[in-house]
């Protein structure tokens, strides 16, 4: 092509790049720099100034603030430039220097920047260092250390600022100018093809092979995007989450894509919407599908939700949250119940950092009802399926071997006081009654605080306390050894009341390890000094029920007391339900056991006592057992009206409507006789109860369901002393959990 004086194809050529266009990126005096802001000047098609340069200076002339230096460095800026843009354009050397002799009226200079001398490119980082190399050293190294290139570390305004002494704004003048001169010269390379190639990697290292984004994260996330991308991205205009937005699917909480499958995450969501409906957290095993990217992908992104060691939760956990989570995960593993004793000491291996007392642990069972249920005072059993395995590999060994005891005083200041109180009392005295701890509390506890304080206090610190017998409390060390139970046993057990507990406890089926002096030595101290000590009624019923076989006595020995035990050997405790005794139980009473039944294979009447938090030998556990043996949970082999008192034996229902019950507590937090599987329960216990005869009674059963009143308090004028201390300690450790709760939800 041949350009003579055919000033128009050099026009056609150039295009209508305007002026500011053209000289962006160039290194301008301050003074011109100024004159060119004007809005007039950057609309000026560059064109029309190289067509007329003379016209265009004389102009310029007329301006204030401008005299000839910059006249003549404006130019030389057009004789420089336009060789250089019509190089980019493709025009020929030879043309070229045709044109800017016809142009400016004497042989330029060109720079030897034609579009065959651009070098091919393979990889964004190689294009992306030809443009840089168009920068000056300087400018260039504020590149790539704004935006992490070259191994370095992604650095402020403010930082690189300081290395070169001057201010934020001038490193962003800098950098300004750096990225219009790339622009400028990006027309020569194919940047936005080699973002495109390089996105599948990107998005793979962003989602940590996830195949999600969340908004939750997508801003941190992005500041660790690969500074060359981010660059490549700058250059070409094109906003991050715009970009995001195309290499992966928007969802409603973020974006998602390979290798999870964004429209099998959106069918997931769709099953799994309900779970805004129930309470979290739950695991997500329960509806089989841990560990699949589509799933996760669903339930952070589309549904907003968090997903932590295999539970859903609506965000994310906090200290506490994780505890529970932690105490739930080895329930589950278990899947039996677990006494908080020794679920503290398994946490604490699972957790060694986590400082959790048995109040701790209890403040968030009980804040968690769909997860929890204490089966007995400080036993707890884990609701639904647990999330990832605690210990996947020696699951059975984990749960036998327990770890040393968690020794110290553990809590807030308040209770750690009041234990240290009790603890140097019981240090003092030797093991108490609970009744004269609470009689003498002004004299043990620290002033102000409440004789209540007595009953929760032991209770909740396991690892420090121990209930050696029924109502008798005493110090780990202080527990008397099988030998000294025989040759010199203690006080406290040599008691009235004791043998008659005994009594009913080994006629009932009650474990020996209940209390640990109900142990075979401690029958034996008990029926030794009830022979002449304690009334006839209640020695003459513990020997028909005692084991003599287990004794740790000389055949001679067994064989006298065994004579004996035939002679005078005869229960004569039994007693029939109080007319009181029929109150209709909480239903979460009824699970809890169901699940002690299911797990031991039997049930009596003083577990269902301790269940309740009351005295072993309460007549509330009547109405617990007609229900059960009602359901048909429970066998009734003695229809007698002491019948009750006596051992019954489970059926496989049990373990049936644990399952039904714990699914509903699961999915609503709370069980009610008045709907779901309570309505049904309240129907099927209702239609049985005309098949009954002589205990369960029939009408008595029938009739605590005719009112909505459930678990009605006794009066405390017919209570004795302990049924109404242990009644007052349970209040009060309600009061405290609630005050715990409230405390926990405002910190949390």
């Amino acid at each position: 092509m041949q350009y003579g004086r055919n000033r128009i194809q050099m026009v056609d050529d150039i295009g209508d790049l305007s002026l500011a266009q053209a000289i962006g990126g160039e290194l301008l005096s301050v003074r011109l720099q100024r004159v060119l802001d004007a809005p007039d000047l950057q609309a000026i098609r560059f064109a029309d100034v190289v067509l007329n340069l003379d016209t265009f200076l004389d102009s310029l002339r007329t301006r204030p603030n401008i005299g000839r230096t910059s006249i003549g460095e404006m130019a030389a800026l057009v004789k420089l430039l336009t060789p250089r843009l019509l190089a980019e354009r493709g025009v020929a050397q030879e043309h070229i220097a045709q044109a800017c002799e016809t142009l400016f009226g004497d042989e330029q200079k060109v720079e030897n920047v034609s579009a065959d001398k651009i070098p091919m490119f393979d990889t964004l980082e190689a294009s992306l260092d030809w443009l840089l190399g168009q920068c000056n050293a300087r400018d260039r190294l504020v590149v790539e250390r704004r935006f992490g290139l070259r191994s370095n570390p992604r650095e402020t305004l403010e930082e690189i600022g300081s290395d070169y002494g001057v201010t934020r704004e001038r490193i962003r003048q800098i950098e300004k100018r750096a990225l219009t001169r790339m622009r400028v010269r990006m027309r020569l390379v194919p940047l936005a093809d080699f973002v495109a190639s390089a996105s599948p990697a990107a998005w793979l290292k962003l989602s940590e092979g996830r195949g999600w984004v969340s908004d939750k994260t997508v801003d941190s996330v992005l500041r660790d995007l690969d500074g060359a991308i981010q660059l490549s991205l700058e250059l070409i205009g094109t906003q991050p989450r715009t970009w995001l937005s195309s290499i992966a699917t928007r969802a409603t909480h973020g974006w998602i894509g390979a290798p999870a499958s964004a429209e099998l995450a959106m069918a997931a969501a769709d099953r799994f919407r309900a779970l805004a409906h129930l309470p979290l957290p739950r695991s997500i095993s329960e509806y089989g599908a841990d560990g699949i990217p589509h799933v996760e992908a669903a339930l952070r992104v589309e549904l907003g939700l968090e997903l932590y060691q295999g539970y859903v939760l609506r965000s994310k956990p906090g200290p506490r949250m994780r505890r529970a989570l932690g105490l739930h995960r080895l329930l589950a593993a278990a899947a039996e119940p677990i006494p908080a004793e020794n679920l503290i000491q398994l946490y604490h291996q699972l957790c060694p950092f986590d400082p959790c007392s048995a109040r701790d642990a209890d403040i968030v069972m009980q804040a968690a009802p769909h997860l929890f249920i204490e089966t007995y005072d400080q036993v707890w059993f884990g609701i639904g399926l647990g999330g990832e395995l605690p210990v996947p590999d020696d699951r059975e060994d984990f749960f036998r071997e327990a770890p040393s005891t968690h020794e110290g005083i553990s809590g807030d200041d308040e209770g750690a006081t009041c234990v240290a109180a009790l603890a140097a009392a019981l240090d003092r005295r030797g093991p108490e009654r609970l009744l004269t701890l609470y009689q003498n509390a002004h004299e043990i506890l620290p002033p102000g605080r409440s004789p209540n304080s007595v009953g929760p206090t032991l209770l909740l610190n396991p690892q420090i306390f121990l209930r050696f017998l029924p109502g008798v409390y005493g110090l780990r060390h202080q527990l008397p050894s099988p030998e000294s139970l025989i040759t010199d046993p203690p006080p406290y057990l040599l008691d009235n009341n004791q043998v008659r507990l005994l009594a009913f406890g080994r006629r009932a089926g009650e474990r020996r390890d209940v209390f640990p002096l109900w142990s075979s030595e401690g029958e034996f101290a008990l029926a030794k000094w009830g022979r002449h000590n304690a009334t006839q009624e209640n020695y003459r019923s513990l020997l028909a029920v005692a084991d003599i076989d287990a004794w740790p006595i000389s055949g001679s020995e067994r064989a006298h007391w065994q004579e004996v035990a035939r002679r005078e050997g005869r229960f004569e405790l039994a007693d029939t339900p109080r007319q009181d005794a029929y109150v209709r139980p909480e239903l979460h009473r009824i699970l809890a056991g169901c699940i002690e039944a299911s797990n031991v294979g039997t049930l009596n009447w003083m577990a269902v006592n301790r269940m309740a938090g009351r005295r072993i030998d309460s007549h509330a556990a009547v109405s617990v057992l007609a229900i059960l043996i009602a359901l048909g949970i429970l066998n009734a082999e003695d229809t007698e009206y002491s019948g009750w008192q006596r051992t019954h034996l489970a059926t496989d229902r049990a373990r049936d409507l644990v399952k039904q019950m714990t699914s509903e507590m699961s999915s609503t937090g709370i069980l009610s006789w008045n709907r779901g599987i309570g309505s049904m329960m309240r129907d099927e216990i209702c239609a049985a109860s005309t098949s009954l005869t002589g205990w369960p009674e029939p009408d008595r059963l029938i009739a605590i369901f005719d009112s909505d009143e459930v678990s009605a308090a006794p009066d405390p004028a017919e209570m004795d002393s302990l049924d109404m201390l242990m009644a007052e300690s349970r209040q009060s450790a309600e009061r405290q959990n609630r005050e715990d709760l409230l405390r926990w939800l405002l910190e949390e």
